[in-house]
């Protein structure tokens, strides 16, 4: 399944063990575990949240899931975590959101041989 894109979230809160209730402005609301973005800190952001008071700070800003120490979550990317129940690899997050080239496109959307 393709990812679309242009969502947005209207509410989020923290449900507890580092899971969110996202509803999104089409009404899609789903519950997803986002500890294994925050098991194996990568930074300053991820690391702030070994402290789960920080995870249970969560806010809508811009359309995005947002904390206080400025991490933020793209809301598609949360969608798509929503819509698999997971949290996905980065691999697997390129794989979904890959554009075709568009260079290599007719006006007609058929491959140039």
């Amino acid at each position: 399944m393709k990812p679309q894109y242009g969502h947005a979230i209207k509410g989020v809160r923290a449900t507890g063990d580092y899971r969110l209730r996202v509803v999104f402005r089409d009404g899609y609301s789903a519950e997803v575990d986002l500890w294994p973005l925050f098991e194996k800190p990568r930074g300053p952001l991820t690391e702030a949240f070994q402290d789960p008071a920080l995870f249970a700070k969560v806010f809508v800003d811009l359309d995005a899931a947002a904390w206080p120490n400025g991490y933020d979550i793209d809301p598609d990317v949360l969608r798509y975590y929503c819509d698999k129940g997971r949290v996905c690899s980065r691999e697997e997050l390129a794989a979904a959101f890959e554009q075709p080239d568009l260079s290599t496109m007719t006006l007609n959307d058929k491959q140039k041989s």
